[in-house]
Order: structure tokens, then C-alpha cells, then sequence
């Protein structure tokens, strides 16, 4: 199977250098049609699809598929997926019910079904559902394939004495509430004046990206905070050398631009109060009252995903001192991203789970919070914040889309390797 697909991705990569992506397929939809002999035709070319983004084919071919086979899990899980990311829930929701009906000791049906109810403003449903999906699968050794359903599992495995799972089922129940107004700023005086920092190792940062940082110096601005200090990779090693110097060789070694960006925070943040904002994210139009909220608590932000009981590393605030971000820096100080025990790890698992990425943050908190009972979840000040409040500290969080706003996906480094998700890809092969 792994061989069949790594010879269809070459030759897929062939014809559309040659013909481009429409006819690529074309031709594989005529393919999949014509070989109905090839019954793992259909799964291999709706995952090969789904993985190149080109979902509505890799729809149609699932389709073709689940039309011969209808019982097929791995293959109604890839439809099922690409509705999703096709932005068709309601289709999505269809197909993963289906799933549920054949697999139902696996949880990836339940996390679909549950992602899709949430997107057609269903939360009661949603949750309610994932719960069950939860119950029934949490000690199952099936589990789930996908980095997400691993993460729902792991946090609500966790739940007795990590609240993760607890904020995030509240958040998102809150949110989907009808009465929710845009906050506003209350003129509130603030405890601490992080400074804003983002990182740029090339130097200047393009006009796409610097017109997204002055949209969040005009938010700092109306709160009294500093401008956004931009480090180029220079200016980010000389303040790492004056301050924190255990980590100049996870710096010089960092695979890629984001690898150091990665860095670099945290070396902040173990030091100082800082802002972090990643350089592709706009202020959402309840920034300035998220964030005056979270400078009224002496603790420090983290951000919390929507989709997921998870964290975000793309915007956070650190207080100095703080045990979370102390914690994480002494975990990977002397951190070498070129040690030879990851020469045979991808690099989008090596930047994203192993070393500084979402993953470091997720596995601090949960530490944390094994290590300092009892926890307690504060859920005052939703919809804009919770906290999770540790005998002698606390930390506040925020659910993603009341800080930032979408829009990343416009700016033309993205497409480039400039990003780290398609440089990454890119030394993978085709």
C-alpha cells in the first residue's frame, strides 16, 4: 500500500509539472473510474488528492469508492475529511455518521461529526457528541490517526487533574451563545506592560507583513504599550548572547527561519515580560479588550485552539517569573536541533512536536499541573478569558478568535519556502 501510493505520488507530481492540476485530476477521476478491478484505487487517489488540498476530486473519487464499497472506513474517513476541508459540514456530518455506524470503536467519526456540528452552530450537539465519542474510545487501543483526535484523547484522559479539556468545552459552548456582544475596552488600569515582539530572521519584514504588524501597534497604542520591536536574526542573537545564552545552540541550529522564531520567544519570554505575536496573525475587533482583561491579572496568556483542547504557540504574553514559562525553558535549554538522534525525523515533527513548538507548550501545562495540585478551573470571565489556578500561581487563557483574526493566508510568503510548513514538505520529496 505505502509503495503503491509513493509510486502514484511520483507520477502525479510528473503530469502535473507537465499538464498542471486540473488535468492531473482529470485523470486520475478517469483513472479511479476506469479500474474498478483496483479496488485500492479509489482510497489512494482521494488520499492523494486530499493531501495536494484538491478536495472536491478527491471527494468525487471517494465517492466512486464508497459506491462499490460502502462499508470502507479508511476510505469514508478521507471523505469524510475532505468535506470538512471543502467547507461543506453538513456533507461532512453525513459521511462521518456513516463512519460512526462502521467503525464505532474508532474515534475519528465522533471528532468529525463533532467538528462538523460545531461549524453548523450546533454546540450543545457537538459536544454532547464528543463526549460519547470520548466515553466509548478513550481506552480503546484504536484511538485515532489524526494529531488532533490524539490530542482530544489526551486531554480528556487527563481531565482529573488537568482542566484543559474543562476550559475548552466551556469556551466553546460560550461562544456559540447568541447573546455574546463585542467586548469593549473598560479603561481599566493595566498591571504589567509586556513588550510586543516578532521575528524576522531575513531582515526587513515584506509590506504585507509589516502592514499586519502596524495593525497591532495601532491596538498596543490605544492600551499605552509599546510599538512592536521586530528582531532580525542578528539583533535576535545579540540579545539572546546578553541575556539568555543557553540557548544560542538550539538558535544556531535551528533547521529554518520559524525553527529560530521558535527559539527566540521562549528565550524571551524565560526573561522577560513579553508580548510574542507571529508575524502572519491581525488583531481581532476584541483584541484591545482581550488583552486589557489579561493585563489586569498578574499572570501569564496562553492561547487556546478552537478546534482542538490544545495550545497555540502563536500569540502568547509571558509575566517574568512565570513557573510555566520557566519550566519549559529549563526542559529544552542545550536543545540541538542537529543532533543526530533526529536525523531521520521529518521536519515538520522535529519543529512542531519535538523541540520548541505547540506541542512543548502542551506538555508544560500538563506537567504543571501533575506536579501542583490542586488545579481549579475559573471560568468568571468568559467569553474573553479563563484562567487555571495553581496553589501559588495562576495562568489565563484566551480561545483563538477573540484575540486574532484570519488572514494569514493571504500573504504571499506563505506560498513560499519562507514557510515552514511548505520548506518542510518540501524535504520530505514528492
Amino acid at each position: 500500500m505505502d509503495k503503491a501510493m509513493a509510486v502514484l505520488r511520483r507520477a502525479t507530481t510528473l503530469v502535473e509539472r507537465m499538464a498542471g492540476p486540473r488535468t492531473t485530476q482529470r485523470l486520475l477521476l478517469v483513472t479511479v473510474r476506469g479500474t474498478s478491478f483496483w479496488p485500492q484505487g479509489a482510497l489512494l487517489g482521494a488520499r492523494l488528492c486530499a493531501k495536494n488540498n484538491w478536495f472536491s476530486t478527491s471527494i468525487a473519487i471517494g465517492s466512486l469508492g464508497l459506491k462499490r464499497r460502502p462499508m470502507w472506513p479508511e476510505l469514508r474517513l478521507v471523505v469524510a475529511d475532505s468535506c470538512l476541508a471543502a467547507g461543506e459540514p453538513a456533507l461532512a456530518l453525513e459521511h462521518a455518521q456513516a463512519l460512526i455506524g462502521v467503525d464505532p470503536d474508532g474515534f475519528d467519526g465522533y471528532h468529525i461529526a463533532s467538528e462538523s456540528l460545531l461549524l453548523l452552530g450546533r454546540a450543545q450537539e457537538s459536544i454532547a457528541l464528543l463526549e460519547q465519542g470520548l466515553q466509548r474510545c478513550a481506552d480503546s487501543t484504536q484511538g485515532g490517526r489524526s494529531r488532533h483526535v490524539q490530542r482530544h484523547l489526551q486531554a480528556y484522559a487527563r481531565r482529573a487533574w488537568c482542566p484543559l479539556y474543562d476550559l475548552w468545552t466551556q469556551s466553546v459552548l460560550v461562544e456559540a451563545s447568541p447573546e455574546i456582544e463585542l467586548a469593549k475596552p473598560l479603561g481599566a488600569p493595566l498591571r504589567w506592560r509586556p513588550q510586543a515582539i516578532q521575528y524576522w530572521s531575513q531582515g526587513q519584514p515584506p509590506a504585507d507583513v509589516a502592514a499586519y504588524t502596524e495593525r497591532w501597534n495601532r491596538v498596543l497604542a490605544g492600551l499605552g504599550l509599546d510599538p512592536v520591536d521586530v528582531f532580525d536574526r542578528s539583533a535576535a542573537r545579540s540579545w539572546m548572547a546578553s541575556h539568555c545564552n543557553d540557548f544560542l545552540v538550539s538558535f544556531d541550529s535551528a533547521p529554518h527561519y520559524a525553527a529560530e522564531s521558535d527559539v527566540f520567544r521562549l528565550a524571551y519570554a524565560s526573561v522577560a515580560d513579553c508580548l510574542w505575536l507571529d508575524s502572519d496573525l491581525l488583531p481581532a475587533e476584541s483584541a484591545a479588550a482581550v488583552l486589557e482583561r489579561a493585563l489586569g491579572e498578574e499572570a501569564s496568556l496562553l492561547f487556546l485552539k478552537r478546534k482542538v483542547p490544545y495550545l497555540q504557540s502563536s500569540v502568547f504574553m509571558a509575566r517574568r517569573g512565570c513557573p510555566f514559562f520557566a519550566a519549559m525553558a529549563r526542559s529544552l535549554q542545550g536543545f540541538n536541533y542537529a543532533s543526530p538522534e533526529f536525523a531521520g525525523v521529518s521536519r515538520l515533527h522535529l519543529i512542531h512536536d519535538l523541540s520548541f513548538g505547540p506541542a512543548r507548550y502542551a506538555d508544560t501545562l500538563m506537567q504543571l499541573c501533575e506536579q501542583h495540585q490542586p488545579v481549579q478551573a475559573c471560568h468568571d470571565q468568559l467569553p474573553w478569558l479563563q484562567q487555571m489556578r495553581f496553589p501559588q500561581f495562576s495562568l489565563s487563557f484566551f480561545s483563538g478568535p477573540l484575540l486574532v483574526a484570519g488572514g494569514g493566508h493571504r500573504l504571499a510568503y506563505k506560498t513560499t519556502a519562507s514557510h515552514w510548513k511548505v520548506w518542510a514538505r518540501q524535504q520530505e520529496g514528492p
